[in-house]
């Protein structure tokens, strides 16, 4: 493991025991450490809180050896796993991306898992895609594909925001919060 990772990671475990169990995770690389999920949060009125356990070039294969501290110690309700981008010569990715979700599932089996595509248009993306698409069942395990939209950075990120935070929350939108959200 690498030693940015196991760093990262051993920070995560020391704010276990301030973390609020049954909440919102998400588990990513470092598409999702850099992404201001924060900043879009602060802006809605969510039920939950969410905790952003994203590192920045956390493979599949370290995702695996810290799942247990990082996402299982804090019993989330709802996961969003966003992993693949740093695993683009590992031919086991798939085979460690499903370990993560029978972790998640044997230790938190009420727990919801949303698995978020990676983005772009090469073969390995496409082949990815596939694959975790296939490692889900639409009940439990589900399937975010981000559209990929011709704006600004900060404009792609909003997009992205919206279509994560409808899943992040326990009750449907009411008007007003669309609004807002939308602005």
């Amino acid at each position: 493991m690498k030693e940015s990772v196991k760093t990262a990671a051993n920070a995560m475990i020391g704010l276990n025991d301030i973390t609020l169990k049954g909440e919102i995770a998400v588990f990513g690389s470092t598409y999702m450490s850099k992404f201001p999920l924060y900043e879009f949060i602060n802006k809605c009125q969510l039920e939950s809180a969410v905790y952003n356990r994203s590192i920045k070039g956390l493979t599949i294969e370290e995702a695996l050896q810290i799942v247990e501290d990082c996402i299982i110690a804090i019993a989330p309700k709802k996961v969003f796993i966003a992993l693949g981008e740093e695993d683009e010569n590992n031919p086991n990715a798939i085979k460690y991306y499903n370990e993560i979700i029978k972790k998640i599932r044997v230790e938190i089996p009420a727990c919801n898992i949303f698995l978020i595509g990676l983005l772009g248009e090469s073969e390995y993306i496409k082949n990815f895609n596939n694959n975790i698409l296939s490692l889900c069942d639409n009940k439990k395990i589900k399937h975010i594909q981000f559209v990929s939209p011709k704006l600004s950075e900060l404009g792609i990120s909003k997009a992205r925001f919206k279509q994560m935070s409808c899943f992040f929350r326990d009750k449907p939108l009411t008007m007003v919060e669309a609004f807002a959200m939308a602005n």
